[in-house]
Formats: structure tokens, C-alpha cells, sequence
């Protein structure tokens, strides 16, 4: 997956954006589907893990980090997500484009129906984030 040659970003911008959007996911879908959705993606656990603190608010965010931890939960982690990713300089219109590289990438490396219920499960958790993917 080149989300950077695809989308004319930077490779370290990529990476960052990936590995948040992977925590966000990791967090707000049932683990058992989350291990089958990163057993067919090698290294999505490693991004996750390395953006975390990122996803959930811990390094920053500007505004929407500061609005995403007053509110908490999923609500607050989707927000959270999102400030990290506009801090690192990502565009609205770039984070979708990383988010739907992501999950299709997802669905040509294996179950389409797995990445489907995960999508679901995450957007059932995060208001918005459908609109995202």
C-alpha cells in the first residue's frame, strides 16, 4: 500500500495518518475482528500501537483534542483522532482519502466482509466517522 505516492503526501505524514486511523479502529471495534482485520494487514498492529497516545489525545490536537477530551469516550477518541491527524497537517478531504485507501487496500488483501463489519462496528461507536471511509 503507497497512500503516499497516491495521495502525493509524504511518506512519514502517511505513516502517521495510518497508524492513527489504525488505533482508532482498534479501539472502537470488537478486538477478535480487529486481530482477524490486522492478521491481513502486516504491520497495521505496530501502527496502531506506535500512533496510540496520538488517537487518544495524549500529544496534542489543537482544538478538536481539547473538545475530544472534555467529552471522552468514543466521541471524544474520534475527535482526539481527527485533531491529531489536522495538527499533522492533513487536510478534511486528505483524511478521507487516507481513510478510504486504508479500507480498501483492507478489502483487496482479504475479507471484504470482515473490513464491512468492522467499518460498521467502528462507525457505530464513532458518530461520523462512515462519512470518513
Amino acid at each position: 500500500m503507497n497512500i503516499a505516492g497516491r495521495l502525493g503526501i509524504d511518506e512519514a505524514l502517511a505513516e502517521k495518518a495510518v497508524g492513527i486511523i489504525m488505533s482508532l479502529v482498534q479501539n472502537n471495534a470488537d478486538e477478535g475482528a480487529v486481530s482477524q482485520l490486522f492478521d491481513q494487514m502486516p504491520g497495521a498492529s505496530d501502527l496502531a500501537q506506535k500512533y496510540a497516545g496520538e488517537a487518544e489525545g495524549s500529544s496534542g490536537g489543537g482544538l478538536m483534542g481539547m473538545i475530544g477530551g472534555m467529552l471522552g469516550g468514543d466521541m471524544g477518541n474520534a475527535l482526539n483522532a481527527l485533531g491529531a491527524l489536522k495538527s499533522a497537517g492533513l487536510e478534511m478531504d486528505q483524511i478521507k482519502d487516507v481513510g478510504r485507501q486504508v479500507f480498501d487496500y483492507a478489502r483487496e488483501q482479504g475479507d471484504p466482509d470482515l473490513v464491512n463489519s468492522v467499518i460498521k462496528q467502528v462507525a457505530g461507536n464513532v458518530p461520523g466517522l462512515d462519512k470518513l471511509v
